[in-house]
């Protein structure tokens, strides 16, 4: 039977709901009495969980492995769910299609900005105004010209997404889950494109009506393609959202309506950074990425959106990291390229998701999914595997491990946030902070045991971050039970140093001897005035806070002055190289706490009384005098950070 406070706390727990159902903005909230001056919910029984609710007991977890407990999590624990019940899902690979049979007809050449209330052309994307159903790629072409327009010679494929309310069963005891998801799966389908195959990507916006009361969310989207060197008004731009097919379509300034059947056209060039001073269309080699991610980007609402299921898979193939382990690196392929996506979410119980909107450190879930699933089980060959990890947050970090019941099974880094590194690193774990990513491989045939678990070895117990404390074993995430040998053709990383890819500027003194002669910006990221600021100012669309010439190099010092908060602080469009972290020298080929700062990358690991600085350049796009092909932005992806205005925007002019 349940206890008076465990009563007090579900009471607590749907009262909390409700008043994130009514949609009360701060000032009414406020003037009722509800939140601090600081911003936060009163801790009030009846109202906040925090009052008398202590965490929920732990689950049965495998033997030699930290139960499973809720700190951070505050309230009733979400129903039981015993671990190891289902296998871990696949993503669906997402396929193209002819665009002649896109829903509502081809691509037109434009698509929605500002909320659709505005519609622009595509800068690289054309169409033949005499004939719809022909158009020039910039990027899908050999030369680049927009002279003729033909659809057989264009080597851009098409795709269509639909965004979804389904529900979905996430563990076998569990009832259905409402969730929203690209095509109607969470995580979303998997791109497996290549560099040179530009991608026209329409996402049709098939979400409730936003007249519709939402327990939480905002049915209106903007995908970003994190982190993709792509156009302004297709980067997902946290203002460039777009209504639902069942809302009515926003209005231009003459009273039109801009969007009526609901959908936004996105072009990804799928190019490689720096081929203007190249003088080609391909790009600087060193500059290609891997493993890239798309999400919903919404002002305001990112957080509640992807916790809602609003994320999928996009990876970028090129001549080294082919796809294709007979060639190029020969890194592990086809069956055994497996990205994973890793959630933490809280259910109500009803098997209902629970997004707490009070608690502005963010958002810590008391059950674990990997691919969509709680804890479920992963069958294995014994060979070698590329497993890519994605942490969508929306505030969780993690430190990935492999063990085995009594010890860690060494295993290969081969990439920071998509990007391969210069050689690969032989490690005992991996940390990754929310909107990272890092590929690894693991050599299964190499492991004595027939059943490893994949485990989180951070301790985080608020929100805020990390602790810094390392946890042996771990909480587990995923069984991995190994089975009978398979053929393998992949690289042996022990063979030998493999070497992957070169990095843009392989003299790092002279890349240090660049940025001595860079501009140089400060970025402080710090709390005040009852939510998060970038600079002592929170976010304003309309305030370009950096316009910085198209061609630029510049150094910033990404600064976090005090307190016990730690931020992913995120770049748009570019990568960028890190040159120290308070005051020290990055080293090439070693890790800081299990991460690698050496290699290039999009998320900043922003710990507590910390400053990194970054080199990066600004090139190829923007420099239009016109606001939506010039935007960017930078933000904290704690993503409730950035959704309480840590954010700011940039410029290319």
């Amino acid at each position: 039977m349940a206890s008076w406070k465990e009563k007090l706390a579900l009471t607590a727990q749907r009262n909390r709901q409700e008043i994130v159902k009514a949609k009360l903005d701060r000032r009414e909230m406020m003037r009722l009495g509800l939140l601090t001056a600081g911003g936060s919910l009163i801790v009030k029984a009846g109202l906040s969980a925090r009052a008398f609710a202590a965490p929920g007991p732990p689950d049965a977890g495998a033997a030699g492995l930290t139960p499973l407990t809720t700190p951070g999590v505050f309230g009733p624990p979400s129903p039981p769910a015993t671990p190891w019940a289902q296998p871990m899902p696949r993503l669906t690979v997402k396929t193209p299609i002819d665009p002649n049979t896109m829903r509502f007809g081809p691509p037109d050449g434009t698509t929605p900005v500002d909320g659709a209330t505005n519609r622009v052309a595509h800068q690289f994307f054309k169409v033949d105004d005499s004939n719809p159903t022909q158009f020039n790629d910039k990027f899908g072409t050999t030369n680049g010209s927009y002279t003729g327009f033909n659809i057989a010679a264009s080597k851009t494929k098409f795709y269509q997404l639909e965004m979804k309310e389904v529900q979905l069963k996430l563990h076998p005891t569990y009832t259905p889950t409402t969730v929203w998801g690209f095509d109607g799966i969470v995580p979303g389908p998997l791109f497996r494109v290549n560099y040179g195959e530009p991608a026209m990507v329409r996402f049709y916006n098939q979400l409730p009506s936003i007249t519709k009361p939402q327990p939480f969310g905002i049915t209106e989207m903007t995908t970003h393609l994190h982190n993709g060197h792509t156009p302004s008004e297709s980067d997902g731009n946290p203002v460039n959202f777009f209504n639902s097919l069942n809302s009515p379509s926003p209005l231009d300034s003459d009273g039109k309506p801009v969007n009526p059947n609901g959908f936004k056209d996105q072009h990804y060039p799928n190019v490689k950074a720096g081929y203007t001073a190249l003088g080609d269309l391909v790009g600087d080699p060193t500059e290609a990425m891997s493993s890239l991610w798309y999400h919903d980007h919404h002002l305001d609402f990112t957080a509640q959106n992807v916790y809602h299921g609003m994320f999928g898979c996009y990876n970028l193939f090129d001549d080294k990291d082919t796809g294709d382990e007979t060639t190029g690196l020969r890194l592990p392929s086809g069956d055994y390229d497996v990205p994973i996506f890793f959630n933490d979410f809280v259910f109500d119980q009803n098997c209902q998701q629970v997004f707490d909107l009070f608690d502005l450190d963010g958002i810590l879930g008391d059950r674990f999914c990997a691919n969509g699933l709680i804890q479920p089980t992963l069958a294995v060959d014994k060979r070698r595997y590329r497993f890519r990890f994605y942490a969508p947050g929306p505030s969780r970090w993690w430190e990935f491990a492999f063990y085995d019941g009594a010890k860690f099974i060494p295993f290969w880094q081969i990439s920071t946030d998509g990007n391969l590194l210069q050689q690969a690193i032989s490690v005992s774990s991996v940390r990754v902070a929310v909107a990272e990513r890092v590929d690894i491989i693991i050599d299964f045939s190499k492991v004595a045991a027939q059943r490893l678990y994949l485990v989180n070895r951070l301790e985080q117990v608020n929100a805020r971050g990390p602790t810094g404390n390392i946890l042996t074993p771990g909480t587990p995430l995923v069984q991995i039970n190994i089975g009978s040998p398979a053929p393998d053709h992949s690289v042996d990383p022990a063979a030998g140093p493999l070497l992957l890819r070169a990095y843009p500027d392989p003299d790092f003194n002279a890349l240090l001897a660049r940025a001595a002669k860079a501009n140089t910006r400060s970025w402080r990221f710090e709390r005040g005035s009852g939510g998060w600021m970038v600079n002592g100012k929170f976010f304003d669309e309309t305030v370009v806070s950096a316009a910085i010439p198209q061609g630029s190099e510049e150094v910033w010092l990404i600064q976090n002055p005090g307190g016990s908060w730690r931020h992913p602080v995120h770049i748009h469009f570019e990568e960028h190289r890190t040159l120290s972290r308070n005051g020290v020298q990055v080293k090439p080929n070693v890790q800081n706490n299990a991460s690698v700062d050496y290699g290039r990358k999009d998320v900043i690991e922003l710990n507590t009384s910390e400053e990194v600085k970054i080199f990066m350049r600004f090139r190829d796009m923007g420099h239009t005098g016109k606001p939506y092909y010039d935007r960017y932005v930078m933000h904290c992806h704690n993503v409730v950070h950035e959704d309480h205005a840590m954010m700011i925007r940039w410029d290319i002019v």
